[in-house]
Protein backbone atom coordinates (compact mmCIF):
# COMPACT_ATOMS: atom_id res chain seq x y z
CA UNK A 1 0.00 0.00 0.00
CA UNK A 2 1.19 3.31 -1.41
CA UNK A 3 2.17 5.51 1.85
CA UNK A 4 -0.23 8.69 1.69
CA UNK A 5 2.23 10.97 3.60
CA UNK A 6 5.66 10.41 1.90
CA UNK A 7 6.32 12.92 -0.90
CA UNK A 8 7.84 11.71 -3.84
CA UNK A 9 11.32 12.82 -3.70
CA UNK A 10 11.53 14.68 -6.83
CA UNK A 11 9.01 17.59 -5.84
CA UNK A 12 11.38 18.22 -3.06
CA UNK A 13 14.49 20.67 -4.47
CA UNK A 14 17.41 19.77 -2.53
CA UNK A 15 17.67 22.73 -0.27
CA UNK A 16 21.82 22.78 0.63
CA UNK A 17 22.36 21.88 -2.93
CA UNK A 18 20.31 24.68 -4.32
CA UNK A 19 21.45 27.21 -1.24
CA UNK A 20 25.13 26.62 -2.68
CA UNK A 21 25.05 26.69 -6.46
CA UNK A 22 22.75 30.16 -5.79
CA UNK A 23 25.98 31.32 -3.95
CA UNK A 24 28.62 30.13 -5.99
CA UNK A 25 26.65 31.97 -9.45
CA UNK A 26 26.65 35.03 -6.92
CA UNK A 27 29.79 35.00 -6.04
CA UNK A 28 31.51 33.94 -10.05
CA UNK A 29 29.66 37.16 -10.74
CA UNK A 30 31.09 39.37 -8.02
CA UNK A 31 34.52 37.74 -8.14
CA UNK A 32 34.55 37.94 -12.19
CA UNK A 33 34.24 41.58 -11.78
CA UNK A 34 36.81 42.10 -9.03
CA UNK A 35 39.17 40.18 -10.16
CA UNK A 36 39.48 40.85 -13.49
CA UNK A 37 41.68 41.69 -15.27
CA UNK A 38 44.28 38.56 -13.69
CA UNK A 39 46.27 38.81 -17.05
CA UNK A 40 47.46 41.67 -20.10
CA UNK A 41 45.03 43.13 -22.12
CA UNK A 42 45.25 43.84 -26.35
CA UNK A 43 44.23 46.89 -27.10
CA UNK A 44 43.74 46.40 -30.87
CA UNK A 45 44.17 49.48 -33.16
CA UNK A 46 42.63 49.48 -36.34
CA UNK A 47 45.31 52.05 -37.78
CA UNK A 48 49.15 52.04 -38.51
CA UNK A 49 51.54 53.50 -35.66
CA UNK A 50 51.84 56.81 -35.29
CA UNK A 51 47.97 58.24 -36.50
CA UNK A 52 45.56 59.60 -34.44
CA UNK A 53 43.67 56.08 -33.66
CA UNK A 54 47.16 54.97 -32.49
CA UNK A 55 48.11 57.93 -30.27
CA UNK A 56 45.03 57.93 -28.87
CA UNK A 57 44.76 54.27 -27.92
CA UNK A 58 48.42 54.43 -26.25
CA UNK A 59 47.43 56.96 -24.36
CA UNK A 60 44.26 55.39 -22.71
CA UNK A 61 46.70 51.67 -22.51
CA UNK A 62 49.28 53.83 -20.17
CA UNK A 63 46.57 55.50 -17.72
CA UNK A 64 43.94 51.83 -18.22
CA UNK A 65 46.94 49.70 -17.48
CA UNK A 66 47.57 51.64 -14.22
CA UNK A 67 44.40 51.72 -13.45
CA UNK A 68 43.63 48.01 -13.26
CA UNK A 69 47.08 47.05 -12.47
CA UNK A 70 47.62 44.74 -15.40
CA UNK A 71 49.44 45.82 -18.92
CA UNK A 72 47.77 46.96 -21.73
CA UNK A 73 49.31 45.56 -24.85
CA UNK A 74 48.70 48.13 -28.31
CA UNK A 75 48.79 45.51 -31.08
CA UNK A 76 48.36 47.55 -34.62
CA UNK A 77 46.52 45.60 -37.33
CA UNK A 78 45.59 48.33 -40.17
CA UNK A 79 43.90 47.47 -43.49
CA UNK A 80 40.38 47.60 -45.51
CA UNK A 81 39.51 50.98 -43.69
CA UNK A 82 39.86 49.52 -39.97
CA UNK A 83 37.53 46.02 -41.02
CA UNK A 84 40.50 44.00 -40.49
CA UNK A 85 41.10 44.78 -37.11
CA UNK A 86 37.44 45.18 -36.39
CA UNK A 87 36.70 41.48 -38.05
CA UNK A 88 39.43 40.26 -35.89
CA UNK A 89 38.38 41.17 -32.70
CA UNK A 90 35.15 40.00 -33.73
CA UNK A 91 36.11 36.55 -33.94
CA UNK A 92 38.32 36.82 -30.36
CA UNK A 93 37.17 35.31 -26.92
CA UNK A 94 34.47 37.15 -25.24
CA UNK A 95 36.60 37.75 -22.12
CA UNK A 96 37.86 41.51 -21.86
CA UNK A 97 41.16 40.55 -22.63
CA UNK A 98 41.07 41.80 -26.26
CA UNK A 99 39.19 45.40 -27.15
CA UNK A 100 39.45 47.58 -29.87
CA UNK A 101 39.54 51.12 -30.55
CA UNK A 102 36.84 51.31 -33.23
CA UNK A 103 35.77 54.50 -35.23
CA UNK A 104 32.99 56.46 -36.59
CA UNK A 105 34.58 54.63 -40.30
CA UNK A 106 34.28 51.01 -38.28
CA UNK A 107 31.21 50.91 -37.09
CA UNK A 108 28.33 53.73 -38.82
CA UNK A 109 30.48 54.31 -42.31
CA UNK A 110 31.75 50.88 -43.33
CA UNK A 111 28.25 48.82 -42.85
CA UNK A 112 27.26 51.23 -45.79
CA UNK A 113 29.85 51.80 -47.97
CA UNK A 114 31.25 47.93 -47.73
CA UNK A 115 27.85 45.66 -48.62
CA UNK A 116 30.37 42.56 -48.10
CA UNK A 117 31.48 42.93 -44.59
CA UNK A 118 32.35 40.27 -42.47
CA UNK A 119 31.31 41.71 -39.18
CA UNK A 120 27.74 43.48 -37.90
CA UNK A 121 28.95 46.19 -35.50
CA UNK A 122 25.57 45.61 -33.98
CA UNK A 123 25.89 41.76 -33.43
CA UNK A 124 29.24 41.33 -32.99
CA UNK A 125 30.65 43.75 -30.67
CA UNK A 126 29.72 45.14 -27.04
CA UNK A 127 30.24 48.91 -26.67
CA UNK A 128 32.34 50.04 -23.71
CA UNK A 129 32.59 53.82 -24.14
CA UNK A 130 33.35 56.77 -26.51
CA UNK A 131 36.91 57.88 -25.75
CA UNK A 132 37.06 61.10 -27.81
CA UNK A 133 36.20 62.60 -30.78
CA UNK A 134 37.75 64.70 -33.36
CA UNK A 135 36.04 67.23 -35.49
CA UNK A 136 37.55 68.72 -38.80
CA UNK A 137 38.68 72.06 -39.19
CA UNK A 138 36.84 73.42 -42.55
CA UNK A 139 39.69 75.30 -44.20
CA UNK A 140 40.33 76.98 -47.65
CA UNK A 141 43.23 77.99 -50.36
CA UNK A 142 44.53 81.78 -48.82
CA UNK A 143 43.68 82.67 -52.54
CA UNK A 144 40.11 82.29 -52.40
CA UNK A 145 38.08 85.43 -51.38
CA UNK A 146 36.11 84.24 -48.77
CA UNK A 147 36.52 85.43 -45.20
CA UNK A 148 33.69 83.12 -43.36
CA UNK A 149 31.64 80.18 -44.18
CA UNK A 150 28.82 82.03 -45.55
CA UNK A 151 31.15 83.34 -48.24
CA UNK A 152 32.21 79.92 -49.29
CA UNK A 153 28.73 78.87 -49.30
CA UNK A 154 27.77 82.78 -51.74
CA UNK A 155 30.74 81.73 -53.96
CA UNK A 156 29.85 77.90 -54.40
CA UNK A 157 26.37 79.21 -55.09
CA UNK A 158 27.83 81.79 -58.06
CA UNK A 159 29.81 79.72 -59.36
CA UNK A 160 27.93 75.92 -59.24
CA UNK A 161 30.27 73.14 -59.98
CA UNK A 162 33.28 75.33 -60.05
CA UNK A 163 34.47 74.97 -56.66
CA UNK A 164 36.26 71.70 -55.11
CA UNK A 165 37.19 69.84 -51.90
CA UNK A 166 40.37 67.37 -51.38
CA UNK A 167 39.21 64.52 -48.78
CA UNK A 168 41.17 61.19 -47.92
CA UNK A 169 39.66 59.14 -50.35
CA UNK A 170 36.03 57.88 -51.45
CA UNK A 171 33.71 57.20 -48.47
CA UNK A 172 36.21 58.79 -46.10
CA UNK A 173 34.96 60.48 -43.40
CA UNK A 174 36.81 63.67 -44.54
CA UNK A 175 34.63 62.95 -48.05
CA UNK A 176 31.21 62.71 -46.12
CA UNK A 177 31.68 65.94 -44.30
CA UNK A 178 32.17 67.68 -47.76
CA UNK A 179 29.08 65.87 -48.85
CA UNK A 180 27.11 66.87 -45.93
CA UNK A 181 28.02 70.27 -46.26
CA UNK A 182 26.97 70.25 -49.61
CA UNK A 183 23.50 68.82 -49.06
CA UNK A 184 23.01 71.25 -46.38
CA UNK A 185 23.86 74.52 -47.99
CA UNK A 186 22.57 73.13 -51.20
CA UNK A 187 25.84 73.90 -53.19
CA UNK A 188 27.86 71.24 -55.35
CA UNK A 189 31.73 71.45 -54.37
CA UNK A 190 33.42 68.46 -56.41
CA UNK A 191 35.44 66.11 -54.43
CA UNK A 192 39.01 65.82 -55.24
CA UNK A 193 40.32 62.35 -53.17
CA UNK A 194 43.85 61.60 -52.13
CA UNK A 195 45.86 58.66 -50.98
CA UNK A 196 47.87 60.91 -48.58
CA UNK A 197 46.33 63.59 -46.84
CA UNK A 198 50.32 65.50 -46.87
CA UNK A 199 49.84 65.39 -50.90
CA UNK A 200 46.15 66.67 -49.79
CA UNK A 201 47.27 69.67 -47.91
CA UNK A 202 50.25 71.08 -50.08
CA UNK A 203 47.97 71.01 -53.11
CA UNK A 204 45.69 72.99 -50.77
CA UNK A 205 48.22 75.65 -49.74
CA UNK A 206 49.61 75.81 -53.41
CA UNK A 207 45.96 76.53 -54.74
CA UNK A 208 45.48 73.53 -56.82
CA UNK A 209 42.94 72.35 -54.58
CA UNK A 210 40.30 75.21 -52.76
CA UNK A 211 38.74 73.81 -49.74
CA UNK A 212 40.28 70.71 -47.18
CA UNK A 213 37.53 69.62 -44.76
CA UNK A 214 40.56 68.32 -42.46
CA UNK A 215 41.51 67.92 -38.56
CA UNK A 216 45.20 68.58 -39.20
CA UNK A 217 45.28 71.71 -40.84
CA UNK A 218 46.53 74.29 -37.99
CA UNK A 219 49.72 74.16 -38.21
CA UNK A 220 49.06 75.25 -42.03
CA UNK A 221 46.77 78.04 -40.60
CA UNK A 222 49.93 79.47 -38.26
CA UNK A 223 52.11 79.54 -40.71
CA UNK A 224 49.64 81.61 -43.04
CA UNK A 225 49.21 79.04 -45.81
CA UNK A 226 45.68 77.76 -45.37
CA UNK A 227 42.16 79.99 -44.07
CA UNK A 228 40.62 77.91 -41.15
CA UNK A 229 36.93 79.27 -41.56
CA UNK A 230 35.43 76.58 -38.98
CA UNK A 231 35.51 73.59 -36.98
CA UNK A 232 33.15 70.90 -38.14
CA UNK A 233 31.39 69.57 -33.80
CA UNK A 234 28.50 70.56 -32.30
CA UNK A 235 29.96 73.27 -30.09
CA UNK A 236 33.25 75.35 -30.15
CA UNK A 237 36.37 73.38 -29.07
CA UNK A 238 37.88 73.71 -25.48
CA UNK A 239 41.29 74.39 -26.97
CA UNK A 240 40.08 76.73 -29.93
CA UNK A 241 37.10 78.65 -28.41
CA UNK A 242 38.35 81.45 -31.57
CA UNK A 243 36.82 78.91 -34.13
CA UNK A 244 33.32 79.48 -34.90
CA UNK A 245 31.65 76.17 -36.05
CA UNK A 246 30.17 75.52 -39.24
CA UNK A 247 26.71 75.05 -38.35
CA UNK A 248 26.72 78.57 -36.25
CA UNK A 249 29.34 80.34 -38.86
CA UNK A 250 27.19 79.09 -42.16
CA UNK A 251 23.83 79.44 -40.47
CA UNK A 252 23.87 75.54 -41.12
CA UNK A 253 22.01 74.30 -37.77
CA UNK A 254 22.46 70.65 -37.15
CA UNK A 255 26.09 70.40 -39.29
CA UNK A 256 27.92 68.40 -37.81
CA UNK A 257 30.74 65.63 -38.93
CA UNK A 258 33.40 64.45 -36.69
CA UNK A 259 35.41 61.33 -36.42
CA UNK A 260 34.75 59.34 -32.81
CA UNK A 261 37.06 56.82 -30.97
CA UNK A 262 35.37 54.34 -29.24
CA UNK A 263 36.49 50.85 -27.32
CA UNK A 264 34.47 47.78 -28.09
CA UNK A 265 34.46 44.30 -26.99
CA UNK A 266 33.43 40.74 -28.50
CA UNK A 267 29.83 40.35 -28.28
CA UNK A 268 29.19 38.57 -25.34
CA UNK A 269 31.78 40.32 -23.20
CA UNK A 270 30.36 40.04 -19.26
CA UNK A 271 28.38 42.83 -18.52
CA UNK A 272 30.67 43.84 -15.15
CA UNK A 273 33.62 43.65 -17.24
CA UNK A 274 32.16 46.18 -19.83
CA UNK A 275 30.82 48.21 -17.13
CA UNK A 276 34.46 48.42 -15.12
CA UNK A 277 36.53 49.13 -18.26
CA UNK A 278 33.53 52.07 -18.92
CA UNK A 279 33.67 54.03 -15.60
CA UNK A 280 37.31 53.02 -15.82
CA UNK A 281 37.89 54.62 -18.94
CA UNK A 282 35.27 57.44 -18.04
CA UNK A 283 37.53 58.86 -14.90
CA UNK A 284 40.63 58.13 -17.28
CA UNK A 285 39.42 61.10 -19.64
CA UNK A 286 37.99 63.51 -17.18
CA UNK A 287 41.34 63.89 -15.74
CA UNK A 288 42.43 67.35 -16.47
CA UNK A 289 45.74 66.49 -17.83
CA UNK A 290 44.83 63.63 -19.88
CA UNK A 291 42.28 65.75 -21.97
CA UNK A 292 44.40 68.59 -22.48
CA UNK A 293 47.47 65.50 -23.93
CA UNK A 294 44.54 63.98 -25.96
CA UNK A 295 43.57 67.63 -27.63
CA UNK A 296 47.39 68.49 -27.77
CA UNK A 297 47.91 65.35 -29.61
CA UNK A 298 44.62 64.84 -31.82
CA UNK A 299 43.04 67.66 -31.33
CA UNK A 300 40.12 66.19 -30.49
CA UNK A 301 37.95 66.30 -27.47
CA UNK A 302 37.59 63.85 -24.60
CA UNK A 303 34.34 62.30 -23.73
CA UNK A 304 33.77 58.90 -21.49
CA UNK A 305 30.36 57.86 -22.04
CA UNK A 306 28.36 54.93 -20.96
CA UNK A 307 28.15 51.57 -22.51
CA UNK A 308 23.91 52.67 -23.90
CA UNK A 309 24.85 56.20 -24.94
CA UNK A 310 27.67 54.69 -27.32
CA UNK A 311 25.36 52.28 -28.48
CA UNK A 312 22.79 55.33 -29.34
CA UNK A 313 25.41 56.94 -31.33
CA UNK A 314 26.45 54.59 -33.42
CA UNK A 315 23.26 53.60 -34.71
CA UNK A 316 22.46 56.94 -34.66
CA UNK A 317 25.69 57.98 -37.12
CA UNK A 318 24.56 54.78 -38.88
CA UNK A 319 21.80 56.31 -40.56
CA UNK A 320 23.07 59.62 -40.75
CA UNK A 321 25.33 58.75 -42.67
CA UNK A 322 23.68 56.58 -44.75
CA UNK A 323 20.96 58.82 -45.79
CA UNK A 324 24.40 61.22 -46.82
CA UNK A 325 26.03 57.98 -48.75
CA UNK A 326 22.82 57.33 -50.40
CA UNK A 327 21.78 61.05 -51.60
CA UNK A 328 25.44 61.67 -52.62
CA UNK A 329 25.42 58.39 -54.72
CA UNK A 330 29.01 57.70 -53.58
CA UNK A 331 29.55 54.24 -54.47
CA UNK A 332 30.02 51.01 -52.29
CA UNK A 333 33.33 49.17 -52.30
CA UNK A 334 32.93 45.57 -53.17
Amino acid sequence: MRDQNKTPSRIIPNFPTLAVAVILAINSGIVLGQDYPTKPIRLVSAHAAGGAADTLSRIVAEQLGAKLGQPIVVENRPGASTALAAEHVARATADGYTILMATVTTLSINPTIMPNLKYDPIKDFEPITIVASTPFFLGTNVNLPVASVKDLIKLAKQKPGKLNYGSSGNGTSSHLAGELFNDMANINMLQIPYKATSARNTDLSSGIIQVVFGNDLLPFSETGKVRILGVTSKQRLSGHPEIPTVAEAGNLPGYEASVWYGLIAPKGTPPKIVNRLSSTIHDIVIDPEVKQKIMATIGGEAIGSSPEAFSDLIQSDTQKWRDVIKRAGIATVQ
